[in-house]
């Protein structure tokens, strides 16, 4: 019996909550990733977070990779999303490579493979290999009901039946904080659209020398749509992307111009295979924070990349400054020296006035990199404390009143110095001995921590034997030179 082959324009009706949750969970803007991408994968936001859209970052459109390569990338990139020395199921076709390196990480793995040839080899690096059709197989008697931290699906829902019932099936298998991580080929690649206006068939293209055609075809948001539909909310997407010509022959000479610049500007036409991880819904706390996390370290990203540009372009208006400066002052000189002429005063005058412009515009951007600077400190600083310190927890945090530095979400913070009335007391310690003093009282009321921001790293040169007391009868919980310092204000009990 023929394959049903599904539109890319199918969709079921989705329960409000989870409509809400892929609405909140799509949209964060930016890829937490981890920080660097390997080989041609293109990061794109982490789709978990605030006020976040489905707008994926424009990739970049790489040289045309042979089989091996590409092979070679997409590992790669599953590989990314799989955390070592935990245990993983990977279920599709061709699933052997992958488990290895799997293995070669400390993964214990188990593996559903669809083909029936499946190299032996293996058994030789799996806890168990079963070959067999996943949809008629019964996945928990024959997996013993063992639960997964991740479920690596590769070479599978473009060819099952019933995509949305395996995930669910799937899913079952799942630890609470698990993902189903899967690899899809995107419909919407540069290379099958213009094979369609040759003729092709979308299995064809996506598939030429294979036995066993796609059944579905999906976008993205035909994949959201999917795993919404199973129960599952995607938290991460990447894509894998290859450049597309046709026959060989240059894009201009095979479409219509227009054509053209449309599928250069359209990230989708560069997306050749889409990479993807999903958690049940609801989500848990830990896979919220990841999301954060990932986010975070993408915002950080583009912001160290602006900074970069500023600092590169404060160094040229220096040099000019410089030059200019040199310049100036030589005429001076001369003009002294001759005499002030009606003739050159004025070219003299606008001199001076491109120089005290090119001035200006030096402080401008000296500015905006302190503030670029220091906004990310904040973020690294956020990200420290609620990674490091329990929720509930309450920090001291050396602050100069700023507000942001006490946004700490579940945990409680106080500026210190603080006053009778709880605000900042507008003024740094007199000594070492105002800033024990003070931190001995708000200790009394409750606060377990202080946090010192890399900008107040001073207050340890400045005020030794604040920084002594701290080191006898506190506890470091972490430093880190970019970011903050934080003390435990109570030494670990020792068990006895």
């Amino acid at each position: 019996m023929p394959r049903k082959k599904t539109s890319l324009e199918t969709t079921a009706r989705r329960t409000p909550a989870l409509r809400a949750a892929a609405a909140e969970l799509a949209g964060t803007t930016t890829s937490a990733r981890q920080l660097v991408a390997r080989r041609d994968v293109q990061r794109s936001a982490p789709v978990a977070g605030k006020a976040a859209t489905t707008a994926l970052r424009q990739p970049v459109v790489g040289p045309s990779h042979d089989d091996a390569a590409r092979r070679d990338a997409l590992e790669s990139a599953l590989l990314q999303f799989v955390s070592p020395h935990t245990r993983v199921l990977v279920i599709g076709r061709d699933t052997s490579p992958l488990s290895r390196s799997l293995s070669s990480v400390g993964c214990r793995v188990s593996v559903v493979e669809t083909r029936q040839d499946a190299p032996a080899g293996s058994v030789s690096f799996s806890d168990r290999v079963i070959v067999g059709d996943p949809e008629t197989l019964d996945l928990a008697a024959a997996l013993d009901g063992v639960q997964f931290d991740s479920v690596v699906v590769v070479q599978l829902l473009e060819h099952v039946r019933h995509p949305v019932r395996m995930l669910t099936t799937l899913r079952k298998h799942l630890t609470a904080d698990g993902a189903v991580v899967a690899a899809v080929p995107n419909i919407m690649h540069g290379r099958i659209r213009i094979g369609f206006l040759t003729g092709k068939s979308p299995a064809e293209l996506l598939a030429p020398d294979t036995t066993s055609p796609p059944s579905h075809w999906y976008d993205a948001a035909a994949l959201q749509r999917t795993f919404e539909r199973a129960g599952l909310v995607i938290t991460r997407l990447e894509r894998l992307t290859e450049a597309f010509t046709h026959g060989g022959a240059a894009l201009e000479a095979t479409v219509p111009p227009q054509f053209a610049d449309a599928l250069l500007q359209d990230p989708d036409a560069a997306t050749r295979t889409f990479v993807v991880a999903a958690h049940v819904f609801p989500l848990t706390g830990r896979v919220l924070l990841e999301a954060r996390v990932r986010e975070l370290a993408e915002s950080h990203e583009r912001a160290s990349q602006q900074m970069t540009q500023l600092a590169d372009r404060g160094e040229r208006l220096e040099a000019r400054y410089v030059e200019l400066k040199r310049a100036v002052d030589s005429a001076i000189g001369r003009l002294d020296r001759i005499g002030v002429d009606s003739v050159l005063q004025p070219s003299l005058a606008g001199a001076h006035q491109r120089l005290t412009s090119e001035r200006v515009e030096l402080a401008a951007i000296s500015r905006d990199l302190k503030r670029l600077q220091y906004e990310q400190l904040i973020l690294r600083v956020r990200t420290l404390v609620e990674a490091t310190l329990p929720k509930g927890a309450l920090a001291l945090v050396v602050s100069r009143g700023d507000e942001q530095l006490l946004a700490f979400g579940q945990r409680k913070a106080w500026h210190f110095l603080r006053n009778e009335q709880g605000v900042y007391a507008g003024h740094h310690p007199a000594d070492s001995a105002s800033a024990i003093a003070a931190l001995k009282r708000c200790r009394a009321a409750g606060a377990a921590y202080l946090v010192i921001p890399q900008v107040a790293f001073w207050w340890l040169d400045h005020y030794v034997a604040f920084r002594e007391y701290l080191d006898r009868h506190g506890r470091l919980v972490v430093r880190d030179e970019r970011t903050a310092v934080i003390y435990a204000l109570q030494k670990a009990k020792r068990h006895r």
